[in-house]
């Protein structure tokens, strides 16, 4: 009996010694993977300066709003005792921002590669979406940016407790970095598509707005890339939106209020990011996932 015993110390001894490597050996992975540098030089495009672009840009900064604050000028979207406290950049270029000194590049670089001016990779920036945008898009959004009032603002830096660190460093996160998934060189130069009301334009607006990031390219849903949200649900044609209307697909996402009377939660849908866009471009997010083949 006292041999059993003794084997069983030692087993869990040599247990907690596993673990612990483990532990550090994420730990030290976290903190690797948020310091690590990379180098990329972006294409240039067009940054126009006409009213109309400019407004263009206004209505696809709304979908940025819900992690930069209504100004832009940045808030914490993450704060969980049990994982840590994350701000997101002030937009508006204000002192002391991390925009404050931005270039055309440097904005191109950071919503379409998810890399700062600094070399870094930037932490959870949906650039696997936004780098869909097409050039025309993104050039209007980058000259709306350039036209915020100035607004001061300033955030602690990004902590993480140890048991956070040690989650993302064996990927129960996903992955945190944009620019790990991006195909750079393809996203250098995005053409915008030709018609509003059509498939293609339907691809374009999942692919740019979030919608296959969360929801997956064949939209079933499943696990979220945000650790703290609820499973995403299915919204292809076998799911709850497989018995809406188009109508009332646009009205679910301009009201956040769905056909059976539930309110959609912004903090997880932001449907708000989406709302501004006009019927057609709505509509043709609806048109795009039903065309899919049933499965």
């Amino acid at each position: 009996m006292k041999k059993i015993l003794k084997y069983l110390a030692y087993a869990l001894v040599l247990i907690i010694v596993i673990s612990a490597l483990f532990a550090f050996y994420f730990v030290q992975k976290c903190n690797a993977d948020f310091e690590e540098k990379v180098s990329y030089t972006p294409a240039e495009i067009l940054i126009p300066t006409d009213s109309l672009s400019i407004e263009r840009g206004r209505l696809l900064s709304v979908g940025c709003r819900s992690c930069h604050g209504n100004q832009l000028e940045g808030s914490y979207f993450f704060d969980d005792p049990n994982i840590g406290k994350i701000a997101s950049s002030n937009l508006t270029g204000a002192k002391g921002s991390p925009t404050e000194n931005y270039t055309d590049l440097d904005w191109i670089r950071s919503i379409r590669h998810g890399i700062g001016p600094d070399g870094r990779k930037l932490f959870v920036m949906p650039s696997e979406s936004m780098c869909h945008l097409s050039d025309q898009d993104l050039g209007s959004l980058i000259a709306f940016l350039k036209t915020l009032p100035k607004v001061e603002n300033h955030f602690e830096k990004a902590s993480f407790t140890t048991f956070a660190k040690i989650l993302a460093g064996a990927g129960q996160f996903g992955e945190m970095y944009s620019y790990n998934v991006i195909d750079h060189k393809s996203v250098d130069h995005v053409a915008h598509p030709a018609e509003v009301n059509s498939l293609e334009h339907g691809l374009y607006m999942v692919n740019s707005h979030g919608c296959v990031s969360c929801h997956g390219k064949d939209f079933k849903g499943g696990k979220s890339p945000d650790p703290v949200s609820p499973l995403v649900p299915n919204i292809s044609a076998t799911g709850n939106p497989g018995k809406w209307t188009r109508a009332q697909f646009i009205e679910t996402l301009r009201s956040g209020k769905t056909p059976e009377g539930k309110m959609l939660d912004g903090k997880f849908m932001p449907f708000a990011g989406v709302a501004p866009f006009s019927d057609d471009e709505i509509g043709s997010i609806y048109d795009y996932i039903m065309s899919l083949p049933v499965q």
